[in-house]
């Protein structure tokens, strides 16, 4: 507490940042004391919507004080919320009097307090951004001594050297603090050898910031029979060696250079699809794919 002004932690709420519709709850709280007396104000809720300031007073649950509008405005990933008139309920303001015994120091009707929130929320639907596949040039190098070529789904050629493919996110969830995340394209590549005649399709790419994975929907073709292998991790994701950046004002997340290396069954899959006989290796677990990036800008 700081002359007239008392700050308070969030301890939880749900906003729609876009418009400050919602709640939001505070812990801690504050007394009013004279003489000898006290009374307490604690487990503060802001409701824009029913546009009230609920609570405790003195332990019991009671609507504090209305209010006729606010501002908001965004602030980073957050917003900040501003009330310039809180209203005492009749009732708080005739209990304040009653208990502090200050008759008629709280008028019900007349602004009580100014409120001013700013919150950041835990996580925020991902707006728009990118996800980046780098070949690794090793394994690349493998697949092409067995006629093996990449070739981009729905993707860009940002690089050919090595083989670089990016698509436009379609959905994603972003962690300011980076604690976990996600996001997705319905892009891919497919690796295809021309004679015989097979593909290797991964695409729906996705990146888990919490599992440390890369995903895709893989499947095998060969001749003019296609068959699904359903949605699964093709890659493991190394982020020690990454490059994380944040940016509040602009709202965005970017995590460069995550090293990516191969799932067992996407090995397997490589193997079963262009190994040169039966049972041969052709790539192992643990090789590497190649490097992943992903940039996110939150709503």
């Amino acid at each position: 507490m700081q002359g007239r002004n008392v700050s308070l932690p969030i301890d939880g709420g749900e906003v729609e940042l876009a418009s400050g519709a919602g709640a939001i709850s505070h812990e801690g709280g504050f007394r009013f004391v004279a003489g000898g007396r006290s009374v307490s104000m604690t487990a503060l809720r802001l409701d824009t919507g029913r546009r009230v300031l609920s609570g405790k007073v003195d332990g019991r649950s009671a609507r504090i004080a209305s209010f006729a509008g606010y501002g908001v405005e965004r602030v980073g990933f957050g917003d900040e919320i501003a009330v310039t008139a809180l209203k005492l309920q009749p009732a708080v303001a005739a209990a304040l009097d009653r208990k502090l015994r200050r008759p008629q120091l709280f008028a019900a009707g007349s602004p009580f307090a100014s409120l001013t929130t700013d919150f950041k929320p835990q996580f925020d639907a991902v707006a728009s951004g990118a996800l980046q596949l780098a070949l690794s040039p090793s394994t690349l190098a493998k697949l092409k001594a067995v006629n093996v070529t990449p070739l981009p789904f729905e993707a860009q050629v940002e690089a050919n050297e090595p083989p670089t493919y990016a698509a436009s996110l379609t959905d994603g969830i972003i962690y300011p603090d980076l604690r976990g995340g996600s996001a997705g394209v319905e892009a891919g590549i497919r690796l295809q050898r021309e004679s015989p005649r097979t593909v290797v399709s991964w695409i729906d790419m996705s990146v888990s910031l919490e599992t440390n994975t890369l995903a895709a929907t893989s499947s095998l073709s060969s001749g003019s029979v296609n068959n699904p292998r359903g949605t699964a991790p093709i890659a493991a994701l190394d982020l020690s060696g990454a490059t994380a950046r944040v940016d509040p004002r602009k709202r965005e997340v970017s995590i460069t250079e995550m090293q990516a290396t191969l799932e067992p069954a996407a090995a397997a899959l490589l193997n079963e699809a262009f190994a040169l006989a039966p049972g041969q290796q052709l790539v192992a677990a643990g090789e590497p794919l190649g490097e992943v990036s992903l940039w996110m800008t939150g709503r």
